[in-house]
Order: structure tokens, then sequence, then C-alpha cells
């Protein structure tokens, strides 16, 4: 049976340790979910199985068989084509039209579509589409897959873990999607301080064992403590017998290290639940009833395709308002509508005067100098002192060895940290969303909801994250034969219905 080694592996970045001699084995077969937090290194050991990147030290072995890798983010050009694209990755060119096709991805006639429309004008889930297909069909033995649940619909998502599931060679993947890693995983890859512990069970059973860790960490810390509270109390006794007595003087000298050295490795109370960073909106001036966004007998067409036709809605103050859809059906061209960065052919879509808004777009970098760290920015666009800066990143867990960093160095969940401090730290009314919960971890997933459902303010959100859109939906705008109609209630409510 091939299979792939990785030992020992080191990586570093500007003096920061990411990987710290970490190593694993991937056979044919297998299916292992590299889990660990927002920053921990795990994109930087995808890249490396795959000779994007580097490592500072370590051994790779078996790579002569070939590991395709499809990435967080599109790899493509926006000014080549699709066609192009996939010509660059796939030998079997028409195979990866078939499954491409098979994802969802509007072809056009006779496929005519992929030579004619540019990446650039692509939405964002048809760019993962593409990415996934290049590296499904690339025919390598063992496929590394960073998030690959980022941008796709729901439906796309089951086509993926249908296809994995009958991929005969290896597959290692990091996903925050619990059904994803629930459907494929067999084995857990925990990377943790740099080095990994492997766990080979189901995705369910590693969190049931960690719990466990857990507890019997904390059951040898309240130990320990009792151990220090005596020792303690003993120093002290020794002390006043040593002053009278030097025979116990040695004895006294012994336990006192002894004391000093249960204290130093002592540390804090273990915690089963990991930080959870402090994610918050500001309370905004209540203006009930007032017009926050509207669209009126809208027409967009990209060329010749249509995407809205006559289509009328809008949205009041204090309504959260989730925008749902298929790939590819108009998610993001309407809020590029809305906010002006796109006009429309006929029909009105704006934002109502004198509301003051946010985007957090998909790409959350974009318009942001990547070669300036967070703190450079944050003061930038805050003009505040770099203390307080520095306090805010630190709520969203970007810690000041981070914060210090180029932007671009940092993982993608850290820039999606990042990018929700800069936005929610504004003090919008009207916040919009676009796929807020790609790259983040299941701590900042919570964290985000929480500060959703108690912000006072207004709020559209794109995503296809299934719990989020049931944990803080009260209406669904449902883009359909391109025309959106408005749905009371969150996804479970709309799909129950029989949709």
């Amino acid at each position: 049976m091939r299979n792939i080694t990785a030992k020992g592996i080191r990586k570093s970045f500007g003096g920061r340790t990411v990987l710290a001699g970490t190593g694993f084995a991937l056979s044919e077969g297998q299916r292992l979910a590299l889990v660990g937090e927002n920053g921990s290194g795990k994109s930087t050991l995808l890249k490396i199985l795959c000779k994007k990147l580097k490592p500072d030290g370590g051994e790779l072995f078996g790579l002569e068989n070939g590991c395709a890798y499809i990435a967080q983010d599109f790899s493509g050009k926006d000014d080549e084509t699709p066609y192009q694209f996939l010509a660059r990755r796939v030998k079997k060119i028409h195979s990866a039209f078939t499954l491409l096709e098979k994802s969802g991805f509007e072809t056009g006639k006779g496929q005519k579509r992929l030579g004619e429309i540019m990446c650039g004008d692509l939405s964002g889930g048809e760019k993962k589409k593409l990415e996934i297909v290049a590296g499904l069909a690339a025919g390598t033995l063992f496929i590394a897959l960073d998030e690959p649940e980022n941008h796709l619909d729901y439906q796309t998502i089951e086509w993926l873990t249908n296809n994995l599931a009958k991929f005969h060679g290896g597959i290692v993947f990091v996903s925050h999607d619990q059904y994803l890693i629930d459907r494929l995983a067999s084995t857990i890859l925990e990377l943790e301080d740099g080095t990994i512990t492997v766990y080979s069970m189901k995705y369910e059973d590693y969190l049931a064992e960690k719990e466990r860790q857990i507890a019997g960490e904390t059951r040898q810390w309240i130990m320990e403590k009792k151990t220090i509270t005596r020792l303690r109390e003993t120093v002290e006794m020794m002390k006043m017998r040593a002053k009278r007595n030097s025979d116990t003087a040695a004895t006294y000298q012994q336990t006192k290290r002894r004391l000093r050295e249960m204290e130093e490795r002592h540390g804090a109370k273990p915690n089963a639940d990991p930080e959870k960073p402090k994610v918050s909106l500001g309370s905004v001036a209540q203006k009930k009833g007032k017009l926050i966004a509207s669209i009126e007998h809208l027409n967009f067409s990209y060329g010749s395709n249509p995407i809205f036709e006559d289509t009328t809605v809008d949205l009041r103050f204090g309504e959260k308002v989730v925008l749902f859809g298929p790939n590819g059906s108009g998610k993001s061209t309407l809020i590029e509508l809305l906010t002006g960065s796109l006009i429309s052919q006929s029909g009105i879509a704006r934002i109502g005067v004198n509301v003051r808004w946010q985007l957090m777009t998909q790409d959350h970098l974009a318009g942001i100098d990547a070669e300036k760290s967070a703190i450079e920015v944050f003061q930038s666009v805050m003009e505040w002192p770099e203390h307080r800066c520095r306090a805010a990143l630190a709520k969203y867990g970007i810690k000041v060895d981070s914060a210090i960093h180029p932007l671009r160095t940092l993982s993608g969940g850290q820039q999606a940290r990042f990018k929700l401090a800069l936005t929610f730290n504004q003090n919008p009314e009207f916040l919009i969303l676009d796929e807020p919960t790609n790259h983040v971890d299941p701590s900042t997933w919570e964290a985000i909801v929480e500060a959703v459902r108690g912000y006072s303010g207004t709020v559209l959100t794109v995503t296809h994250d299934r719990l989020f859109i049931d944990a803080i939906a009260e209406k669904l705008w449902v883009i359909e034969n391109r025309k959106i109609g408005v749905e009371l209630g969150n996804l479970s409510d709309y799909l129950g219905q029989g949709r």
C-alpha cells in the first residue's frame, strides 16, 4: 500500500514557530481530518505536503505518488477563463468538464461559457467549484483539501462529500463543517503547539475523548493544588523550626525547592472549552421602521446572462435577513448592486439615506494592504492609540505576536477574525456580511452568532452555513427564477415546507 509520510516537519514565519517537528502518515483509502485552532498551522502543513511550501526542516516520503492541493481560496487568475485554468491544472480536460457540470456549475450551451467568461466574473461558489474539480481531476493518488466547504451551497457540499467518499486514494482535509468531518473522517489529526496527536476514531468519539482528557487533567490539577497548599503550610512550619534548629535547615530548603517546582508547572486550571473571542457589536439608536435598503423593479445582466428581472424587496431597521440561493444565483451581485460596486441596467438597488453601513467581504483582505500588520491597519482606520487597538484585536483572538506581523502571513481564520474586529468596531447600524463564517473555528463561530443575535441594528447576510442561518435568521430572501422572494423564519422552516 502506497503512502505519504511526513517526519519532523518544522516551519517558522518571522521568528514565530508554527510547526515544531511534527509528522503523520497518509495511506491509500484513508480519510484524515486535520483539526486545530485558527493559526495553529493546518494550512501550512497541507501546503508543505503538496510541495507548495518548503519546510525549514524534516523529511517527506512518497511524494512521487502526487498530492493535489485544493486551496482555501481560488488559485487561478481573474483574467483567464475557466477553460484556461483547468487546462493548466489537469490532463484529462473533458473529465474535468463532466465533473464541473455535475457540481452544478453552469457551463453554457456546448460548454461555451467555460471559454468565454473570465474567472474574475465568477461567483465565489463557482470559483470554489473550479478549484475543487481541478484537484479531483488531477489524477493524483492523494488529495489535500483546505476548508473545501467555504462558499459552497448545501447541494454542492453533498456532491463533494459523495465524490470524496468514492475516491480510492488517500485524503487529508481541514474543515470546520462537522457534517463533512462526520461523513468522511476515519482518523482525526489534532495540531496543537506545532505537533500532531493522532486519534484513530470518528470525530464524535474524538470530541468525547477530549472531554475525558480535560476531566482527567482537571482532577489532576485539583489534586496538585491540594498538595501545593499542604506543602506551603509545611514550608512555613519548617521555616520556623529551621531558625531554632540548624539540623532541619537542609530539609527545609529541599521542601521549599519542591514547592517552587510544583508551583511553576501547575499552571492555570484546564478548561474544556477553547478561549472564545469576545466578539461584540455596539448598540445603535432604535429607528424602528426606517428604510435601510430598497430594491425596486431591479434588472441586471452580465452580458446576455440575466441575473435579476423586475424584482422588488425592501429591508427595514432591526431585521436580520439571510440572502439564500444556489451558487451563481446572484447573491454577491446583489450586495455589489446595493453598495454601488455595480450599476443596474434598470430599476433601483440602494442603501437608505444617512445609513451607517459596513461590508465584510468574502475576501477578508480586499482593499487592504496585506503587507501591513493588523495593528497598523487598525490604527489607520480607527484612529485609536496603539494600546486600544491591541486590546480590541486581542478580544478577537489576535494576540500581540500575530498583530505585529504582515496580514498576508496570518492564517485564513486569523484574517477572518481581524476583519470581524475591524468591521464590528466601526459600530455600523447596517451590517452586510458575505460568508462571515468561512475559515473560522467553532469558538469564533459561536461568538459571531452571539454578537449578531444581540445586535440591535440591521443585518443582511450571505451564507451557506445551515447552522448559522438557523441561529440568526428571522427572514430569508430567496433568489429563485431571477427574482427575490421573502420567506419568514429560518432555513429549517423554509426547507420544512418541502422545498
